[in-house]
């Protein structure tokens, strides 16, 4: 099983809880895939890495969506504004790399999902506001 995880307010929202998820998932042979809208340069990537080794996240693969002037080149959906082609990106790697679970707390995120991968299982992450 391929599975595919957000990191702002999805990973920091709960560091625990995919601690355990992601060690767990990869003893057990499956593939997790982090998919994040974070900039994608040297330095993201580094400190992205090194976040991630600190808060215990097991990974396969760790995925920056490219700039908004790629995702609207490669975004075929016509109907979409610039920031949702933009986010759509995070679907077109999912459907590419077989992702069936997929978590993410933005909500615009998860409306993409649902129109254009129905078939992939994604988990809304609702950040507590105190």
């Amino acid at each position: 099983m391929n599975i595919g995880i957000d990191i702002d307010d999805t990973i920091t929202a709960l560091p625990e809880y995919f601690k355990e998820l992601t060690n767990a998932f990869t003893q057990k042979g499956h593939k997790i895939h982090i998919v994040t809208s974070r900039t994608d340069n040297d330095v993201a990537r580094e400190s992205t890495r090194k976040e991630l080794a600190e808060l215990g996240i097991v990974y396969s693969a760790l995925y920056f969506l490219p700039d908004s002037k790629v995702a609207g080149t490669v975004c075929t959906h016509k109907e979409l504004d610039w920031y949702q082609k933009y986010l759509w990106q995070k679907v077109d790697y999912c459907i590419k790399n077989k992702i069936t679970i997929y978590f993410d707390d933005d909500k615009k995120v998860v409306e993409l999902f649902s129109k254009y991968a129905p078939k992939i299982k994604v988990l809304h992450i609702i950040k507590n506001e105190v």
